[in-house]
């Protein structure tokens, strides 16, 4: 890996380090805030529904699964566009050759493609994302779960 950043870093300098970052940074806030409020959202309501006893493990383990599906609907898009800002050949000056940066890349894809364009390789990231959500709420919320058993433990001992 040193060998690619240094590499990286002489052809292209700090700037070449930094390409694609455009497309990284939106993808990411999305990401994380569908994550997140999705989460909630879902085990709030399969709670009130009593799918399965309260806070069990199963109520995270569906919840963290409808989570999956809205943050891949809400990711791909994002991921379409830094993936393309981070595979494009780039000139001597390290300016990209197909896009000038993440709107230009956004206003290409809608024009040449379509908004489904924007869904490419969805499954992918489906199969990426969906273990990654699932493994990290359910431990998350497993964690939060014995935390707050001990804490209130101390309390009344």
């Amino acid at each position: 890996m040193s060998q690619a950043l240094v590499k990286i870093y002489d052809q292209s300098g700090v700037r070449g380090l930094w390409r694609g970052v455009s497309g990284a940074i939106p993808r990411v806030m999305v990401g994380s805030s569908s994550q997140l409020a999705t989460f909630s959202i879902s085990k709030d309501w399969i709670d009130r529904n009593n799918i399965y006893p309260n806070g069990t493990w199963q109520n995270t383990l569906l919840a963290t699964c409808l989570c999956s599906i809205v943050v891949t609907f809400f990711m791909t898009p994002f991921d379409v566009v830094s993936v393309r800002l981070y595979n494009q050949k780039v000139t001597a000056a390290g300016h990209g050759t197909l896009y000038s940066g993440f709107v230009d890349c956004v206003q290409k894809i809608l024009v040449k493609e379509g908004p489904l364009g924007f869904y490419k390789g969805w499954t992918a990231v489906f199969l990426r994302l969906a273990p990654h959500t699932v493994f990290s709420l359910l431990l998350w919320d497993e964690l939060r779960k014995f935390y707050f058993g001990f804490v209130n433990l101390q309390k009344t001992g």
